[in-house]
């Protein structure tokens, strides 16, 4: 890989891991789903002897789940700066951090899912975000292979817009904040946003099974590249208040950044099929 494309990979790992590090500090992550589930957490407390209605009524133990979250959100915020020092030959330290916080991300995924019914849809919507971390180690592997990480890249890169589709094409509930943003942005009426969120939704499935075409996958990614950067910032765009810019930068800033990953990781795709071409055409030559 040339210093350009291992740039990009860690911009988009770095992005993830500052966002969820912002979410965990200043907003908050559902923890509490699990924490305040009485019939998973009874079994527990009893082996300390604290009873169920003792729990959640002690507010001195929501104060120290709040700071357990926010020490998380300063562990993330390591990850991060951790990723941009990584090498080959990087020490256990940064190498620990990175995928521990790689797999902590499963956790995590999994609370916004238990918010969302179960939807599986809603799990693997977070492909990049959960599989990224885990190609970027792999790409500092002795066993990393171009051609390999393009495969997974793909994988994680259709599954992710995929599961998105599912539920711009109501096969899902489509959620209120999709039809809310995409009136605003293009001013339309609601059954129009609606519309235009089933056509997407259609295009979003046909992304994974395209990027397997060769002849076409570079353009199949290129459209990616623009979906995906669309839509992290359509966060901001569509929410922006010119009287509290701040504080709609404070509020879906994070919400932008956490998705950055759905344009680079095919932008990535872009440049690392480019640099197989390259390299096919030196050994031709």
């Amino acid at each position: 890989m040339n210093s350009k494309t291992i740039f990009l990979l860690k911009l988009s790992v770095f992005t993830v891991f500052l966002a969820r590090a912002y979410q965990h500090i200043f907003w908050d992550v559902p923890y509490r789903a699990i924490l305040w589930y009485e019939n998973l957490m009874s079994p527990v407390l009893g082996l300390f002897n604290i009873e169920w209605s003792e729990f959640v009524n002690d507010t001195s133990v929501d104060t120290k789940i709040q700071f357990i979250i926010k020490g998380i959100g300063f562990l993330y915020l390591m990850a991060a700066i951790c990723v941009f020092f990584l090498q080959e030959n990087s020490n256990k330290f940064i190498k620990g951090l990175i995928k521990g916080i790689a797999f902590w991300q499963f956790i995590v995924v999994f609370l916004f899912t238990k918010e969302s019914f179960f939807h599986i849809g809603q799990y693997f919507e977070h492909s990049l975000q959960l599989g990224l971390p885990f190609l970027l180690l792999y790409a500092y592997s002795k066993s990393f292979s171009l051609s390999r990480g393009i495969l997974i890249l793909k994988w994680l890169v259709g599954i992710t817009f995929l599961c998105h589709g599912l539920y711009a094409f109501g096969f899902y509930p489509v959620p209120g904040n999709f039809i809310d943003m995409t009136i605003s942005i293009l001013n339309i009426s609601e059954d129009n946003a609606r519309l235009f969120l089933w056509i997407v939704g259609i295009i979003d499935f046909l992304i994974l099974p395209l990027l397997f075409i060769n002849r076409i996958a570079k353009e199949v990614a290129v459209y990616a590249v623009l979906w995906g950067f669309l839509t992290a910032f359509a966060r901001i765009v569509a929410n922006f208040s010119i009287d509290f810019p701040l504080d709609t930068l404070h509020q879906y800033g994070f919400e932008t950044v956490v998705r950055l990953c759905h344009g680079i990781a095919p932008l990535l795709i872009v440049l690392w099929l480019k640099e197989i071409l390259s390299f096919q055409k030196k050994s031709i030559e």
